[in-house]
């Protein structure tokens, strides 16, 4: 399930909740893949990349897909 963050920079975040387990089996981590900027701000900077569940708690906010920006949603591919 893909699951939409907002930033407390504003920057919005897709997550695959599905990849948890996978990090927590073969890494012993509480992370997930996903997509996020890498410059703060920039949307075409937008990546897959491991997001850290203690990151999305602490910085981030849960939206539903229809607050995402069509901007947003069409740079993370969802």
């Amino acid at each position: 399930m893909i699951a939409y963050f907002r930033e407390n920079n504003g920057d919005f975040l897709a997550v695959d909740t599905a990849t948890n387990r996978y990090y927590r089996e073969h890494f012993g981590q509480d992370c997930f893949e996903g997509k996020a900027t890498a410059i703060a701000g920039l949307v075409g900077s937008v990546c897959t990349t491991g997001i850290s569940g203690e990151f999305l708690r602490g910085k981030c906010k849960r939206v539903a897909r229809s607050k995402v920006p069509g901007e947003w949603l069409r740079a993370i591919g969802r």
